[in-house]
Formats: structure tokens, sequence, C-alpha cells
């Protein structure tokens, strides 16, 4: 007897994984099929980032068709007008299911600071635009940042309204950082909206990025999109098996981490990151550092609870005083300046943002961790770092200015928080359509009573 109640209790319990698994399987392994693309054999996709000395070199990377032989670069600058520098490349051809393309990326290298640069490319003989970029200057200790969330918009859709408002807000912003989750699949069509959506943008303006899982192909086992590192180039001093999506970035008084939080597979992963980013703390002299991980280790979104990432890297964030965590994958806003630092004596922890570009609204979860959230719209946010502060100002999709916050060094190097709210946040606290569509009436009920309870510890 007691025999076949194990069975029977074996049997119900393969059933429930199994209907849990079928539930999910889209979810976790449906790769949609990836429409034909055939790239134009003139330049394409073209794009301004570094992955060396930020202070004297950029790497441009585009895209053509496979029927290109030699792909060329011209550079000029003022500090030398008239001479033209010339660079050539052979093609990397990249073949995915929907169709192959040939990827391009050329160093440009001694570079000088407060230089104007003008250069175009070319597949064979069909050249590109001229674009413009400049060398922040040595004597300038200030600079500034865009940092987007996740993109995830539809061809022909509406984030480039967004890039463009926040370029425009700042000026001159010395780069812009995504946070992965740029395209809706991993396909030529979304690429190609992304770079729609950016325009000159993405050519004038150096580019940082971290993945999101969305550039991955689903699976046991997923893998990272070919187009991405073709795309980005990505600085070769991260962690043996994470060469592609781990690295770190210096600009002036900063350095920027980027973690791959889909690449944790298991322990052997884990670990490795783990390690990687421990050393690479140990041996960081830079006044600020900010890191870049897709999945926020303080989620904002019902449901979503990433504590094995809190247990990765939280307590070498605080050991070794790591400044921002910058985040996506929730689409929704949530901003955390005063969750305690673990190590003994100290009292304030990183300030961790999460944030989307999306035109996709998720539900709020109401962490009590933290100090401002919001859904139903799309954000973007404006960094100003200097030697003493970092400024953040956070903006809603029309423009609002819907959080900032300062945060300063003192003469001991200890950090203070000054914050700002210049925008209530009862308009952007309401369910989104999405969570009124799925919901009771219970839940929608509980939802306005978590709402409430949190606005009381604000």
């Amino acid at each position: 007897m007691a025999i076949r109640k194990k069975y029977i209790f074996g049997l119900i319990l393969a059933v429930l994984v199994l209907t849990f698994v079928l539930t999910k399987w889209n979810t976790w392994f449906l790769n949609p099929p990836e429409p034909p693309y055939s790239p134009a054999h003139s330049p394409g996709q073209i794009l301004l980032t570094w992955s060396a000395d930020a202070a004297s070199t950029r790497d441009v990377t585009w895209q053509g068709d496979t029927l290109t032989r030699i792909a060329r670069l011209e550079l000029t600058g003022n500090a030398h007008p008239g001479d033209t520098i010339r660079y050539e490349s052979t093609p990397k051809i990249i073949r995915t299911s929907g169709g192959a393309a040939a990827y391009i990326k050329i160093s440009l290298k001694d570079l000088q600071p407060g230089t104007k640069y003008r250069y175009r490319v070319a597949n064979d003989n069909q050249y590109s635009d001229w674009f413009d970029f400049s060398i922040q200057s040595s004597a300038d200790s200030t600079y500034s940042f865009c940092f987007f969330g996740d993109v995830q918009d539809s061809v022909n859709g509406r984030t480039g309204e967004i890039f463009h408002r926040a370029v425009e807000y700042l000026k001159n912003p010395a780069f812009l950082v995504f946070i992965g989750d740029i395209v809706e699949r991993p396909h030529d069509a979304y690429w190609a909206e992304w770079f729609r959506a950016g325009g000159t943008l993405l050519q004038t303006i150096p580019v940082i990025a971290t993945p999101g899982n969305h550039e991955f192909y689903k699976g046991v086992f997923p893998n990272l999109d070919q187009r991405w590192d073709a795309h980005f180039s990505i600085p070769q001093n991260g962690p043996s098996n994470f060469r592609r999506s781990v690295c770190y970035w210096d600009y002036q008084n900063t350095r920027f981490i980027s973690l791959d939080s889909n690449g944790i597979e298991g322990i052997p992963s884990a670990l490795e990151q783990q390690k990687w980013l421990k050393k690479v703390l140990e041996n960081t002299h830079q006044k600020w550092i900010i890191v870049l991980i897709h999945h926020s280790l303080y989620s904002t979104t019902s449901g979503h609870n990433y504590f094995y990432l809190r247990t990765l890297f939280k307590p070498l964030f605080d050991k070794y005083h790591v400044d921002l965590v910058l985040s996506g994958h929730d689409h929704v806003y949530g901003r955390a300046a005063h969750i305690p630092s673990g190590v003994s004596g100290e009292k304030q922890g990183p300030v961790y943002v999460v944030s989307h570009t999306s035109p996709k609204y998720y539900d709020i979860g109401f962490s009590k961790v933290m100090d401002k959230m919001a859904t139903n719209t799309a954000m973007y946010q404006l960094f100003k770092v200097s030697a003493d502060s970092i400024n953040f100002r956070a903006f809603t999709y029309d423009g609002t200015n819907f959080d900032s916050l300062t945060l300063l060094r003192d003469k001991n190097g200890n950090r203070i928080i000054r914050e700002y709210s210049p925008q209530s946040d009862e308009k952007y606290l309401k369910p989104s359509e999405r969570f009124i569509r799925k919901s009771s009436k219970k839940e929608l009920e509980k939802y306005y009573l978590d709402m409430q309870e949190w606005k009381k510890t604000r």
C-alpha cells in the first residue's frame, strides 16, 4: 500500500510539473521564426562606440550585404584639416535563420582630446553620409550621459522620440547607455528598428550597452545573438566565458561595469562573474562606480524577485562602495536610495534605478525599498557627473521631470543623498491597462490597498 501511495504521489507530481512546463513553454523555449531579410549593399546600421581608452579611441561598426568585399572608413579632424586617414577591414558574415549579412568593425586610435572628427564608411564603392563626433577635452572634468531602459519597440514605433528628446535636453551628452532588451526579438527587422529610431544619434554619440534576455535565443541554455557583439564593441576584459557581455569601461573619473544576469545558468557561471567582479572592484581607483545589469537586484514588478542576484552581488556592491546600479527588465520605474549597506558602520549602500523606454507597461509590485515608482509611462534618465557629485533626473514620456536626486561625497568619502520629488506619484501609480484586463475585482482591490500602504511609508 505504501509503495502504491508513493507511486500515485510521484505520478501526480510529474503531471503537475509537466503542466507547469507546458504553460511556460513559449516563454522559456519558443523562438518565433525570423522573417527573411536581405541587407542593402550600401552601409547600414552604423554605430559609434568604444572598447579601449575613451580619451583617445572610438570604434565604428556597420552592416552590409554578403557581396561586400572591402569595407572602408575615412576620417578627418580639425587637428589636421584637409588630411584624411583611410582604414580598411574585411567583413565578417553572420548567418541566421532569416538570412545573412556582413558586419564590419574598425577601431580609430590616437584621437586627440578636444578635437572634432568627421567620418564616413563604405562597402566597396557605396559610401554613407558624413558623421561628426568629438573627443571631450581633458581639461573638462564634468560630463553627462543618457540612460535608457528596455526599448522593445515594434517596427515603426515611437521610442525614437524619447531618444531625441533626451539628447536635446542634455545638449551634448558624452555617450548613451542602454540596459538591454534593445530589440523585441533577435531579428534583423528589430535591430533595424532600433537604428531607425536612434537615427544619427547612434552615429555621432558613442553607445555602451549590456544585453537583456530579448537579445538571447531561448532554450535550456540561451544563446546571445551574434549580432550583439557585431554591433557593440565589447572590451575584452571580462571573465573567459563572458567576453561577449561582461566587461568594464572607464570614462574620466567613473568606472562602468557590465554584468550579465542572463548568463547565470548555474553555480559555476554565477561564481565566475562574482569572482571577476570582486577582482575588478578591488582594483578600481575611479571616484565613481556605476554597475549595469539587466535584471534588477530589487525588482519593481509584481512577481519578480531576483534574490540570487542580491546574494551574489550586493555584498560586493556594499563592500567596494558601488555608487549606482542601473537596471531594466521590469517595464516599471523604480528608484531606491536608502537600502542599508551590509558593511558594518556604513548606513548607505548604492542607489538602485530600474527603468524602461518601452511602450509596454507592467504591474507595480510596490516594493517597500523603493522611494519612487511609476508605471503607465516610458521613461528616460539624464546624468551629470562631476568630481564631487552625480546629478540624476528621470523624465516621463511627455518630458515631465518625475524624479531627481544628487549623490555627493563629503571630505571623508561618505555618500550624501539629496532627493527632489518634483512630480506627485499618484498619476503614475494607477494600474496599467494590461493589469486591469487580466485582473479580478478582488485583485484590483488588493492593488489599490498595496498602493495606499506603500504611500504611507514614503
